[in-house]
């Protein structure tokens, strides 16, 4: 299974050896924009080029797979910004604005970092009601946030000792008085030395137990900007404001797919640490001896779970991929792929994570072991380019109503594929009866609820089938079948049959199958060169043992306390 990148060794790099978790919280994310950097320049050297970028060639898409960016969700936070919401609207532009040029070459040179600034704290996901403004004096603009629920949530904005940093700003933009729409401008948020003048970021606590990063609330107070600064099409009042927003931000559904990618690459991970510390971990058997806890079918589970969604996830991939970038495809249903996707993986992953964590005992709820730290990662990637509730609702709703269509399962006869078609089946039956249609108040009560199921049901039989077609072992599909049945046991219950008494016993049968192959199966992934966690081997426990602050003292038992204690 050729799973990762070959020519990838950044796991060498210092920013690596680094042990994150000895560091206070400013150094952390210190740490996370020098890891950032790193990998920028690595990819630079392997001609991630300016086109790569902006038609997501496949280097870009092979950037995206680099295992390197699980270990760091903050990093990858500012690489995603970076690379793909900054750097990607930015080049397209060139042609018809060389003066950018510098920028970007300054930018793949990591001397400053790019962020976007679009959603607010008072609206969230409604994008088309932000309230900054940018206002055309005569020489430029004038950036301000009229109030406090007007501000930029949540882009890293704090400065950060040796980068500088820069944002395409959203803002309305007001001639003579008039709301000519929502347009990009280009803003120096903070130099080296510190924030620019006129733009506040209140820095916000620390997410909890995610890899920590500078997330912040940005505000502008009359910021006066250069011509150049606009990076809109046009100045003249849009004809549809709401379309011309929507062509700004075409990388966020890019994104979308993208650090999607990242936790797809998590059941690996999480596989691999689940399978060596229960081989390492023994415990007293019956007879006196030590048994490996990998024995006991309730740690054999999650792992090998996790093991069969890490082969079909790495299958569906691919495909995936080729599905979004195809040109000839609706981009409505491009994004849908995206979608879909994203949904489908962070959803995976969100139970494994604690499925295996736990039967990691104590060591499992320690980030330095990353499991915990994944799992927290990946509700932060949940909503990041889009939340996936949302982003099902719209997708779901689009698809009951036939405005297209999406990718369907290469084996229709599957359990899954089955379960898929049921679910938009029902969905499209009862929305045929309702008279209001989609405005109907049924819609919202009854088909709403049912929106990330259905998605993620597809999710799961388009995966499926592609393993399928990959050579997935048969064990690990069975095993994969199981899992997914698991999640709406009811409805295959009604309509296949499937009893909970039959669900365990194809449970047990794939086990028993996949077992013996679990060691080779976990080999194969390819990925302990990029684990640090400590409880993988006693080599590596010890020697993280030695980095740890040690504490010792010369103070003597209380005696009076323990003899108070006796005497009761």
């Amino acid at each position: 299974m050729h799973s990762i990148p070959k020519y990838s060794n950044l796991y060498e790099h210092w920013t690596y050896t680094t042990r994150p978790e000895l560091l206070e919280l400013d150094d952390r994310v210190k740490l996370a924009y020098d890891r950032a950097k790193a990998i920028t320049l690595a990819w630079s050297e392997l001609h991630l080029s300016h086109k790569d970028i902006a038609t997501c060639s496949n280097r870009f898409w092979d950037f995206q797979r680099d295992p390197i960016l699980l270990l760091d969700i903050g990093c990858n936070n500012i690489l995603a910004c970076h690379i793909n919401l900054f750097l990607g609207t930015i080049i397209p532009m060139l042609s018809k604005r060389p003066d950018l040029l510098p920028i970007v070459e300054r930018g793949l040179k990591c001397e400053y970092f790019g962020n976007m600034l679009l959603s607010e704290v008072g609206h969230g996901l409604n994008i088309v009601g932000i309230e900054t403004t940018a206002t055309k004096v005569e020489d430029g603009f004038i950036l301000n946030t009229p109030h406090p629920n007007a501000a930029k949530f949540m882009p890293p904005t704090t400065p950060i000792r040796g980068y500088g940093k820069m944002a395409i700003v959203f803002a309305n933009l007001i001639v003579d008085g008039e709301n000519r729409g929502t347009h990009p401008f280009l803003v120096t948020t903070s130099t080296a030395q510190g924030m620019c003048k006129g733009v506040q970021s209140k820095r916000l606590p620390p997410r909890t137990g995610s890899s920590p990063l500078d997330f912040a609330i940005t505000s502008f107070d009359h910021v006066h900007l250069p011509p150049s600064s606009f990076l809109g099409k046009s100045m003249e009042k849009p004809k549809d404001r709401k379309e011309l927003l929507h062509s700004y931000i075409w990388r966020i559904p890019v994104g979308s797919l993208a650090i999607s990618i990242t936790s797809s690459l998590a059941p690996k991970f999480i596989a691999t640490i689940g399978s060596d510390y229960s081989y390492r971990r023994h415990v007293i058997g019956n007879d006196g001896k030590p048994i490996p806890i990998i024995d006991f079918r309730t740690q054999q589970l999650p792992i090998l779970y996790s093991t069969a969604v890490a082969y079909v996830l790495h299958a569906w991939l691919p495909h995936a991929i080729a599905h979004f970038m195809d040109p000839k495809t609706d981009p409505r249903a491009r994004h849908g792929v995206a979608v879909v996707f994203k949904a489908t993986v962070l959803r995976l992953t969100n139970m494994l994570c604690p499925a295996v964590g736990e039967r990691l005992g104590a060591q499992g709820t320690f980030g330095h072991n990353l499991i915990s730290q994944m799992e927290m990662d990946n509700r932060g990637i949940s909503i990041a380019e889009g939340d996936i509730l949302v982003l099902c609702i719209r997708l779901f709703s689009e698809l009951l109503l036939g405005r297209y269509t999406l990718p369907t399962p290469t084996h229709p006869d599957t359990l899954l594929a089955r379960h898929a078609a049921g679910i938009l089946h029902e969905g499209t039956q009862l929305l045929s009866t309702l008279a209001g249609g989609h405005r109907d108040a049924a819609f919202n009560d009854l088909l709403l609820p049912q929106a990330e199921r259905g998605v993620t049901a597809l999710g799961h039989a388009l995966a499926h089938s592609f393993a399928r077609d990959a050579g997935v072992p048969a064990p690990l599909l069975d095993l994969y079948e199981c899992f997914v049945v698991q999640q709406d046991a009811a409805w295959y219950c009604d309509h296949a049959g499937l009893t909970g008494v039959a669900l365990r016993a194809r449970e047990d049968d794939a086990v028993r199958a996949a077992l013996p192959h679990l060691r080779a199966y976990i080999d194969a992934l390819d990925c302990r060169r990029w684990i640090a966690a400590p409880i993988m081997t006693d080599e590596s426990w010890g020697a993280w043992l030695g980095l740890l602050p040690v504490f010792t003292g010369g103070e003597p038992q209380d005696e009076t306390l323990l003899a108070g204690r006796a005497r009761l």
